[in-house]
């Protein structure tokens, strides 16, 4: 048989040379896309307005997107915080 008229197959039948290679490159890059394509999921599965209850106020009628947002929003602030704080400790006591 004549290598010249022989097929090749296609990219899509035996994979293209770079397939998978973002994926091994960046696989923090990959868990994120991941976490924030689940985090949107939730977020939309929760639109409905529900009522909370915080010390001494009822907020009536809040939509659970705005609450879930705010909640997310808040505890990243919280987490970078202590990240901070915790690297600037780590920092001061590697100096003494």
């Amino acid at each position: 048989m004549d290598e010249t008229n022989a097929k090749k197959p296609s990219l899509v039948a035996r994979g293209g040379r770079k397939s998978g290679h973002w994926l091994i490159a960046h696989p923090m890059g990959a868990l994120q896309i991941l976490l924030a394509i689940m985090a949107i999921i939730i977020v939309f599965q929760n639109l409905e307005p529900t009522s909370i209850d915080i010390l001494f106020w009822t907020l009536v009628d809040i939509p659970k997107l705005v609450l879930l947002m705010f909640s997310m929003l808040f505890g990243a602030l919280v987490w970078e915080t202590l990240r901070r704080v915790l690297r600037r400790h780590s920092a001061t006591q590697q100096k003494d």
